[in-house]
């Protein structure tokens, strides 16, 4: 895997705290977007799950990350995902259709929680950023 694109809508975002580990690894920013989902506060950072519901939307940024295969061995130990042991992880590596302005669409790996709604709260706004209920 050269390069890969990836979705990230927590503290990974520009303005956030570990937003330096997609800089340490050369990552592009392509544009914001979002994915159907439902987003969650879990305590220092946010969770989002897939949505059956087509209305329900998590808000984020796009990245190309060039070198992706040594990017994601880091980024994999940041969101404590194990590929070789996905059902003890609390988060997991997925593609995932993401939403472009201008209703583009394209194809990026996301982290999804894997915990179940009940242990977070959900951000109604689907934006990290804003943190409502």
């Amino acid at each position: 895997m050269d390069g890969a694109r990836l979705f990230v809508y927590g503290t990974l975002r520009k303005g956030f705290r570990a937003h330096r580990l997609l800089q340490r690894y050369h990552a592009r920013f392509l544009g914001n977007g979002c994915v159907q989902g439902r987003l969650y506060h879990l305590s220092e950072y946010p969770g989002a799950k897939w949505s059956h519901t087509a209305g329900d939307r998590v808000k984020g940024e796009v990245y190309f990350l060039p070198r992706a295969a040594t990017a994601f061995k880091a980024l994999d130990r940041f969101e404590g995902y194990d590929p070789a042991r996905p059902e003890w992880s609390m988060f997991e590596r997925k593609e995932t259709t993401v939403r472009l302005a201008g209703e583009r669409e394209i194809r990026a790996w996301i982290y999804w929680w894997r915990g179940g709604h009940h242990s977070g709260r959900r951000l109604l706004t689907g934006d990290y950023g804003m943190r409502r209920v």
